[in-house]
């Protein structure tokens, strides 16, 4: 935990045509990796650590490696860069080819978004022209792999489609199986449910998250909170930029979100400033539009850019690790401004789970019957279905996680586990119990959804958990099924 520890505002993000070539590598986009110093060790990086002019950062994790998509450059309309430890980077390529065919104008492609969704990775982009209120738009872009040059796939929604004056700086969630772009522009952060494919917005969900002067919102879900995480200030003015980074935070999605004074977001503006959490400093100037992603160990950091540094104003990726409060705030960097050396992150795979282990009552959402073994069987195939609570141990589940994000399922009565019959993966097969044959269809991952929901995947078939046919009625059968975003593939953990 960390002790407790604002500020003012307005300008545009850069597309950086402005750069002098000369700033750039000669052999690629921008600039070659980042922070190689003589104290380099195991133990600590130096910031910045990703190429020059990698700006308005997006992160994900595939596999064994990371990588990272800028607003464009004179070279590169999305450039890429990848790293296996999240601190030394590498450029390597642009993610898209061409520009975008739905404008016939001279914008560019600013602030993109990457995410892994329905089977493919999706890159939401920003286009518009700078300085202009040009009926600007966030578009998407789809491949089957983070490495390779996607696909665009036209706009999302533009500002003119919403009634809005700006519509950039994308961020994409999902929740409860349902998505939503968050933006934000200098004129409001808002947010919008998408169509389940992530390609169009539904008219009419249109909602507020902040007020005036903010923009780069990114969400973190955390300590039953989502952290709106956004940028305000004047950046793109080199080692005159301003920009700095705010947080709040809501129980829900769609707010309303409060810093840590009590003021809802809404109200702030031009004159009404909010809680800083990272600022700059001699050293480091104007840090903003950040994204987030969790190391091996759990932990939270922030990867974000800086205007300009005590030797060089061009843009350069920095990443910085967030620390919590005992009230269950974030601390960025220790102090608040961007640090010049600390401790690595612990690259790899973060599988710490949803649940802590325990013994639990699991709930159907929609009948509000938990899960059992019929008749208080403690025999091998014995089925498992929904009833009402009866106070018997048959509905008592020992949730235990393997360490590699599965979980199994014990009942307390039994001793044996929750499986899928015949290690099947097809949609409707049973569910029982069987005793550990250490097979895949005894695994199970639980995702935490929101609202204290859950929904439970056979690892084995990539299968929700689900009561049969919506069924309401006790001894009404579970099965597993393809996601069908049906609140009967949705359960509530009760400890008991």
């Amino acid at each position: 935990m960390f002790d407790e520890n604002t500020r003012d505002a307005i300008d545009r993000r850069s597309v950086l045509k402005g750069l002098g070539a000369g700033a750039l590598a000669a052999a690629g986009g921008i600039g070659v990796s980042g922070s190689a110093s003589a104290d380099e060790s195991s133990q600590h990086y130096h910031n910045p650590v990703g190429p020059v002019g990698f700006g308005d950062v997006s992160v994900i994790q595939d596999g064994d490696t990371y990588y990272a998509y800028g607003t464009e450059t004179p070279n590169d309309i999305v450039p890429v860069a990848e790293s296996t430890n999240l601190v030394d980077w590498t450029y390597t390529h642009s993610a898209l080819d061409s520009y975008p065919d739905w404008r016939s104008d001279d914008a560019g492609v600013w602030a993109p978004d990457i995410n892994y969704y329905d089977g493919q990775y999706h890159l939401y982009y920003s286009y518009s022209t700078w300085g202009s209120s040009d009926n600007p738009g966030i578009g998407l872009a789809t491949a089957a792999n983070p490495s390779d040059t996607f696909t665009d796939q036209g706009p999302v929604f533009r500002a003119n489609d919403l009634g809005m004056t700006n519509c950039i700086d994308a961020e994409f969630r999902v929740v409860d199986g349902t998505p939503y772009m968050i933006w934000g522009s200098w004129y409001g952060i808002y947010g919008v449910q998408l169509t389940s494919d992530g390609a169009d917005y539904v008219p009419g969900t249109t909602f507020q998250l902040a007020g005036d002067m903010r923009e780069g919102p990114l969400l973190v879900e955390e300590n039953g909170y989502y952290y709106l995480f956004y940028s305000t200030g004047h950046c793109c003015e080199g080692a005159d930029s301003t920009y700095e980074v705010e947080v709040g935070r809501s129980e829900s999605l769609t707010g309303p979100y409060y810093n840590r004074e009590g003021t809802d977001l809404r109200d702030l503006n031009e004159h009404r400033s909010g809680v800083t959490v990272l600022s700059g400093d001699d050293q480091f100037t104007g840090p903003g539009h950040n994204d987030a992603i969790r190391d091996a160990n759990g932990d939270w950091w922030m990867v974000y850019h800086v205007e300009a540094t005590s030797s060089n104003e061009t843009r350069q990726m920095m990443i910085d690790r967030i620390q919590w409060t005992d009230t269950d705030w974030p601390v960025v960097a220790r102090t608040g401004t961007p640090s010049a050396q600390s401790p690595r992150p612990n690259a790899g795979s973060y599988d710490r789970g949803a649940l802590p282990d325990g013994t639990y009552h699991v709930r159907n959402v929609n009948s509000g019957r938990l899960l059992e073994v019929a008749g208080a069987s403690t025999s091998d195939g014995a089925n498992v279905q929904q009833y009402v609570e009866t106070g018997n141990t048959c509905q008592d589940w020992t949730v235990s996680a393997n360490g590699d994000g599965t979980y199994t399922f014990t009942n307390a009565n039994s001793g044996k586990l929750l499986e899928v019959a015949g290690a099947s993966t097809s949609d409707g097969a049973n569910v029982q119990q069987y005793a550990d044959t250490g097979s895949a269809c005894q695994d199970w991952i639980v995702e935490d959804v929101g609202g204290g929901q859950f929904r439970v995947t056979n690892a084995n078939s990539g299968k929700l958990l689900e009561v049969a046919n919506a069924g309401t009625a006790n001894g009404d059968n579970v099965q597993q099924y393809a996601a069908t975003g049906s609140p009967c593939q949705l359960w509530t953990f009760t400890e008991v």
